[in-house]
């Protein structure tokens, strides 16, 4: 990446305003006023799809380009869902990437033509499993729906029977009723089929001690 860096330095089409590998010195130095963050995915301690993922929650209107020699399916995609808009091969020319950048800048989408195809087969089979794993769900009472979606936050019986002031035996009767409708025969299969499905929310205490953490940061 530093090669990369001082090629950009020597162009007037763009302004880079910082450089850094570290993930952490990136997302507490990015600023509202950068357009596109280039990253790179090949090195074992650089970038991942998480970290895109995050600093995207924080800035929403951050363009992402990926530049990496990784052709693994899983890691594409991940990184594709976590926010990046475009993925660019380590071999291609400064003035391929610099296409690229402003590309997103406008608010395009650029994947190299040798990926594209296996990026949306996968996404299209992804999206296929989810709406078969909603209709799953859908016979399911509210209730055990609700039970359902503690046990795929990773609750215990009991953590569920005091959430609801159920008793253990109500607790189980439900937890048995789930397991006859998805037609699965514990627990296990039927988070899985509930986080293929979408339900995987985090707790509420979770959820409001990440934003906590976000309102912290910002008013550093």
């Amino acid at each position: 990446m530093e090669a990369l860096d001082l090629l950009l330095l020597q162009r007037d089409d763009v302004e880079v305003v910082m450089a850094h590998t570290s993930p952490d010195w990136v997302r507490g130095s990015v600023e509202s006023g950068v357009d596109v963050l280039v990253v790179a995915l090949w090195e074992a301690d650089g970038f991942r799809p998480e970290d895109i993922r995050e600093m995207r929650r924080q800035w929403p209107g951050l363009a992402v380009v990926v530049v990496s020699d990784v052709t693994d399916t899983e890691l594409l995609v991940a990184t594709i869902r976590a926010g990046a808009r475009a993925w660019v091969h380590a071999s291609a020319s400064v003035d391929e990437l610099m296409r690229v950048v402003h590309g997103v800048a406008r608010g395009e989408t650029w994947i190299p033509p040798d990926l594209l195809t296996v990026l949306l087969q996968t996404l299209l089979t992804s999206e296929g499993a989810k709406e078969r794993a909603q209709d799953a769900l859908a016979v399911l009472s509210a209730r055990e729906r609700e039970i359902l979606e503690c046990l795929t936050q990773g609750m215990t019986r009991a953590q569920i029977v005091e959430r609801f002031t159920l008793s253990p035996h109500t607790v189980r009767t439900h937890i048995g009723h789930v397991l006859t409708k998805l037609e699965v025969h514990n627990t296990l299969s039927a988070v899985s089929i509930a986080r293929k499905a979408g339900l995987a929310a985090r707790r509420p205490d979770a959820v409001e001690q990440s934003s906590a953490a976000r309102l912290g940061r910002r008013h550093r």
